[in-house]
């Protein structure tokens, strides 16, 4: 197997020389993964038709996400909006930031967002992913998308900020919204749609810091506002764009996450059989889930020099798109990239990210996911879809449309 990395300047390929992956087709987004094994055939780098540049082998995204040469990318500009409050929002994001910025920022983050802390709310997510799967049960069937996806991350996000009971459906509608930013953003009634949950998140998350900057607690909130390193501290700015960063980002992802297992797990009745029969198995079987539907379509970065990677000459302020669904699949780095198996040794999926932008809330993801899986298990006799569901088309956060599913106690 070739190195992957830097190639020789006289080895470098010409970008039209490079397979198309044709992301502006909606037909593209039902079936992600055999076009883009055909790219992987040809080469781990791919273009769209509008030129962009795309890296598909695992090993380059590795490399390139811990390169601190890539930096973080204006997605939202390269999706076509450049200006308004929507823009403004994301550009204050700690994952839109570089150096110094995010390192600042995360290092703060980091000491109240652990994965110690996070395995605190173990049981109570538990109890929560229960609750959801008993009433699924009790109804029969539901729509998985917006049952179980919709409320178990923003119930878990919820009880992390002590939201009052009241509050949180609203809160989970206003994260939903934000959420078709990354789809839709060219749509004026979408755009306009997406304006005015950020406002009302704002205006509520403002008053909440507001309210714990005054009475302190034990929830994750607080506890961000008691961080401090060397007199540093979060300004109140920064803790509202986190808590809407949190917010936005553990539902919309988990939502996703969570249609793809459960359409897995019924697509898959062997593996689930084996999950029930060893329910140790289901840390392992999350990876695999995570690996094999990679939630995340790319994350983007932008080249600070000129570079050739994978023999693909790439000039400095270049935007490049990393493939995520296509790394979890190389089939360089898996054996048998396309079977689902819930035995695979080290799954190990990229879905997460790497280096200095790694995902903060990859440790209460999985949790969430654990524990949905095991009360599934638990809960139910069977799992049976009531038709095949579609993925939502040029979602780059991808997830189902709808996904009706029938379940037995």
């Amino acid at each position: 197997m070739a190195k992957p990395g830097l190639t020789p300047a006289h080895e470098t390929t010409s970008v039209k020389e490079l397979p198309v992956l044709p992301i502006e087709e909606p037909a593209f987004w039902q079936d992600i993964h055999g076009p883009i094994q055909d790219a992987l055939a040809a080469a781990t780098v791919a273009r769209a038709n509008d030129g962009g540049i795309w890296l598909l082998g695992h090993s380059d995204v590795e490399r390139c996400l811990k390169d601190p040469g890539f930096l973080a990318a204006d997605l939202l500009a390269m999706m076509g909006l450049s200006s308004g409050p929507v823009w403004e929002w994301w550009s204050r994001m700690m994952f839109s930031n570089n150096a110094p910025v995010h390192t600042r920022i995360r290092r703060l983050v980091s000491r109240a967002f652990t994965p110690r802390r996070m395995e605190q709310e173990r049981v109570k997510i538990r109890v929560i992913a229960d609750s959801l799967v008993s009433r699924a049960v009790e109804g029969g069937r539901v729509d998985v998308m917006e049952t179980i996806a919709h409320h178990l991350p923003s119930m878990v996000m919820a009880q992390l900020l002590h939201i009052p009971e009241a509050d949180r459906e609203i809160f989970a509608e206003w994260t939903t919204d934000i959420g078709l930013a990354f789809g839709a953003v060219g749509d004026p009634d979408v755009k306009a749609r997406v304006e005015q949950a950020l406002a009302n998140l704002d205006e509520y998350v403002i008053s909440m810091v507001a309210d714990r900057r005054k009475s302190g607690g034990d929830d994750l909130l607080s506890d961000l506002i008691r961080v401090e390193e060397a007199g540093d501290k979060l300004s109140t700015r920064e803790l509202v764009d986190l808590i809407e960063n949190l917010l936005f980002a553990g539902h919309d992802t988990t939502r996703g996450a969570i249609g793809a297992m459960l359409w897995l797990l019924v697509d898959n009745p062997a593996a689930t059989q084996a999950i029930r029969s060893d329910p140790a198995l289901i840390p392992n079987a999350v990876d695999e889930v995570l690996r094999y539907e990679a939630i995340t379509f790319s994350t983007s970065r932008t080249a600070s020099e000129d570079t050739v990677v994978a023999g693909v000459r790439i000039a400095a302020g270049t935007p490049v798109g990393f493939c995520l669904p296509a790394a979890s699949r190389d089939p360089r780095r898996y054996d048998l990239p396309m079977t689902f198996d819930v035995r695979r040794p080290n799954p190990a999926p990229p879905t997460f990210g790497a280096g200095a932008h790694y995902c903060i809330g990859a440790a209460l993801t999985n949790i969430e996911l654990e524990e949905l899986m095991y009360s599934l298990i638990q809960l139910t006799a069977s799992l049976e879809a009531v038709a095949e569901p579609r993925w939502m088309p040029f979602a780059y956060i991808r997830r189902f449309e709808r996904f009706d599913l029938s379940l037995t106690r």
